[in-house]
């Protein structure tokens, strides 16, 4: 095949942990999981039931929003797999958009035939960073312990200032695209007139889809995780309160601040790794695997025009999507899209019943890259159970900036 004509890229199969705050550990003291223990074991699981083992791979790529520890989990994870010498893991990191960067490179990987077998991973472990100290702020702590008789503690309390605390330098990295998404989601609510009520609704829209989706084992592909106490973790952690008094309760941020949105109506950041094997056509055949959907392209768009130029770059209309799977920053942005003019003639949006079908971020949480991730594997998976042929997948980021990318899955009728 000439390289000017992009061969197709599969994605034949996945496998995600449950998405939790606390995957990490099962007590206060003892750490159970690190981000290479979750890699790890959702690579194992997910190679148990391929035909082929890692040593068979020519590429290996993981992205993670956490920028240091990433090219160490890479190679370790490399190492743990046993994949050939040669394999030079590719890492993707530092920024809210790096596991759709990922996937692209994948994709172009593959399509222009450089590379035949990719494993595809995202991995994301929220940390608690204490508050790091200064030499004035150790000097004070030391003057504070020393100090006798409550007038003098007072004395020495009013000489504490702000300025006395810093950063830790590594703190704001993970956490700065979650509060961009509260404040884009509170002017949006505040344009469009989308009331806490509306939003509160939608998240228990989400939480009823999720519920019902591990209820009937709809949710496929996630690996129990296991604790050396003898617990385990086999689903989603419900992340959201729905009672009624948490959801009206809302959150002042913005400029100017106008506190509409609730801190349940925007996505939460989570616990998670989600991995995917990427692979082309020579391998379905050699290998004789029967893949979940073929990807395109992932399609970037600096406003909300990712879907139209993807629906255009695949001569495909929107009538003609079975399913969609929105990646929810926030309630706002998912029931803006029956106001926004470019959406109007997208059905699906109007009434929201072929949207996140199964539940969204809003319910379960988002650990950024993983969560990507899980949004595609997830997407294939309904498109096979519901014998519906193409898919799109979104995301919007903080900084603008949207992607959407086209799965068509290759078993339509013959379920």
């Amino acid at each position: 095949m000439n390289k000017h004509h992009p061969q197709a890229v599969y994605l034949v199969d996945g496998a995600r942990t449950p998405f939790s705050h606390h995957l990490r550990q099962d007590s206060k003291s003892t750490p159970a999981y690190s981000k290479l223990d979750l890699a790890v074991s959702t690579a194992q699981a997910l190679f148990l039931k391929q035909p082929f083992t890692a040593s068979q791979l020519d590429d290996l790529v993981i992205a993670s929003s956490t920028a240091n520890p990433i090219k160490d989990l890479a190679q370790q994870l490399a190492q743990r797999l046993q994949c050939q010498p040669a394999l030079i893991p590719h890492t993707f990191s530092s920024g809210e958009n790096c596991g759709i960067q990922a996937l692209q490179y994948a994709h172009q990987q593959i399509a222009f035939q450089q590379k035949s077998l990719i494993l595809l991973g995202g991995v994301e472990m929220s940390t608690a960073k204490p508050v790091a100290l200064n030499p004035s702020l150790s000097e004070w702590i030391r003057e504070w312990q020393t100090t006798k008789g409550l007038t003098n503690k007072l004395n020495v309390l009013n000489q504490l200032h702000t300025r006395d605390f810093h950063k830790n330098s590594t703190g704001n990295t993970e956490t700065d695209h979650y509060f961009l998404h509260k404040e884009k989601a509170e002017k949006t609510a505040n344009y469009l007139s989308i009331s806490a009520e509306a939003m509160a609704e939608y998240v228990k829209l989400s939480q009823r889809r999720l519920k019902y989706a591990q209820r009937n084992k709809q949710l496929k592909n996630i690996i129990p995780l296991f604790y050396p106490n003898g617990s385990s973790l086999h689903r989603d952690e419900d992340i959201i309160n729905t009672d009624p008094e948490s959801l009206q309760q809302t959150i002042i941020t913005g400029n100017p601040p106008t506190g509409i949105i609730t801190k349940a109506s925007v996505s939460q950041a989570t616990d998670g790794a989600c991995l995917l094997l990427l692979v082309n056509q020579e391998m379905l055949d050699k290998y004789e695997l029967s893949p979940l959907a073929v990807l395109s392209e992932p399609n970037w768009d600096n406003n909300d025009n990712a879907i139209e130029s993807l629906l255009s770059a695949n001569t495909c209309q929107a009538s003609e999507i079975d399913y969609w799977e929105w990646d929810e920053t926030s309630a706002a942005e998912v029931l803006a899209l029956e106001k926004k003019p470019q959406f109007a003639s997208i059905e699906a949006f109007q009434s929201l019943n072929n949207v996140n079908i199964d539940g969204g971020s809003l319910a379960l949480g988002s650990p950024n890259t993983a969560n990507k991730f899980r949004c595609i594997l997830q997407l294939a998976t309904i498109l096979q159970r519901e014998k519906a042929h193409k898919g799109i997948c979104h995301f919007s980021f903080a900084n603008g900036q949207s992607s959407a990318l086209l799965l068509q899955s290759n078993q339509k009728g013959e379920k």
